[in-house]
This record gives C-alpha cells, structure tokens and sequence, in this order.
C-alpha cells in the first residue's frame, strides 16, 4: 500500500514517525507522545531518532490515529460530539489501548451518550476496561436487546455473564410486576409495561411518580449490578 503524510501531523522537526493501518505517516514528536501516553513512554526508547527512516506500524486507521495524537499536543481537543459511534468506539479503544488519560476520561463519558442506541457495544467497551459504573448503566439498558443479537456483540466471558443478568433481571421484572397487580390503579401501567422488553427503562419516569410500592420495585431493578462499582475511583 502506497503511504501519504498526514496533513496535520507533518512537522518538518518531528523525530518520530508513526504508520497506521491503512498507510498513512504521522511525523510526531516523541516527547509529546510519551507525556501523554503510559506506553508511548515504556516504549520511548525502541525507536531512536538516529535509526534513520525507521516506522512505528500501528493497528489503528489513520482517522483515530489523527484524534488520538490531538490529545497529546497544545491545541483545542478534537469535537468527539460529531463523531459516528463506530470511530468514537475505535478511538476509546485506542485511548485505552495506549494510555491516553485524557482522550480516555472523554471518550468514556462520549459513549455512555451511546447507551440507548449501543448498550451491547458499550457494555463490552466498559467490562473490558473495568468502568463499573458505566458497564452496570449499559447492562441494564441491554436487558431489551435479544439473546441472539447480545451473542452476536458480546464475547463469550462477557455474555456469560450477561445472560446471568438477563435472568435475573426477568425474574425480578415478572415479580415486581406482579406485585402491582394488587392495586387496581397499577394495571394500566402493567398493561404498558409487558408490551415493551424493557419496561423499567422505557417507563422509568412513570414507575418512579406511580405509587411507592411501585418506586420501591423500580429502585430494586436499579440496583442490580452486573459489575461490583467498588473497583471504580
């Protein structure tokens, strides 16, 4: 594959040069790199400036690379608000591929905005990269997703653990709702919420201001954890 130089990253001065997957060149500055990234510092002296031409091959598309080294030089940061959820997945997962706290705590907060259109996506981004509390919000908004679609996206330690969950979400679902059938003022609310997969996110606000015995159950789904929270700062 032919290279071509990335237009932002061409500096005439840079002392590194780094490849990404689709043959683009970043002429880069070492010693940004390694301030703001943990393994770009490990890895600061495998490459020398005095070996000549010599390239970092990266696994990552020149599209995350140009995002990710924004992070680590003085300049605005990249707007992640535009981003398509596929790039900002990749990104969040070179940010924590390479140790960029920065682009990290962002992209984090950018991809729990994705919940309710990817929580299968997110919760696999969050388990892998211990983000507890972001994992347990995904999971629960998972639980409308089916069994064939989660086992399509989750790999087979995370979706063993999911179709846990999946059960024990259900259960308490079929009981909670059940309990409510005792007052007549809760059946029109009962009636909604089993025509959708998830009633407790689809109807949250209406559970929360129904009655207490209603609150009462919606707190007891909330508080079900895919993930222990006390691992997270």
């Amino acid at each position: 594959m032919a290279s071509r130089i990335s237009e932002r990253f061409c500096a005439l001065d840079a002392d590194m040069t780094v490849a990404s997957d689709d043959g683009v060149l970043f002429h880069v500055h070492r010693k940004n790199l390694a301030v703001h990234s943990d393994v770009f510092a490990d890895a600061e002296n495998a490459t020398r400036p005095e070996n000549g031409d010599e390239i970092v091959y990266l696994s990552e598309h020149s599209v995350v690379l140009d995002l990710l080294f924004q992070f680590m030089y003085c300049r605005p940061q990249p707007d992640l608000e535009a981003l398509e959820f596929k790039t900002l997945a990749s990104l969040a997962e070179a940010a924590e591929k390479y140790v960029v706290y920065a682009a990290v705590a962002l992209c984090r907060m950018r991809m729990k905005e994705f919940i309710s259109a990817h929580p299968l996506e997110v919760l696999e981004y969050a388990v892998r990269h211990d983000h507890p509390h972001l994992a347990n919000e995904a999971a629960r908004r998972s639980m409308g997703c089916g069994v064939g679609e989660a086992i399509e996206v989750l790999p087979p330690d995370i979706f063993k653990t999911w179709i846990l969950f999946h059960e024990r979400w259900h259960k308490q679902i079929f009981q909670g709702l059940t309990d409510m059938l005792y007052y007549d003022s809760h059946i029109p609310l009962v009636r909604r919420c089993i025509a959708v997969p998830n009633p407790v996110c689809t109807f949250h606000q209406e559970l929360d201001i129904a009655s207490f015995s209603s609150k009462k159950f919606l707190n007891r789904m909330m508080d079900m954890k895919f993930m222990n929270e006390a691992t997270e700062a």
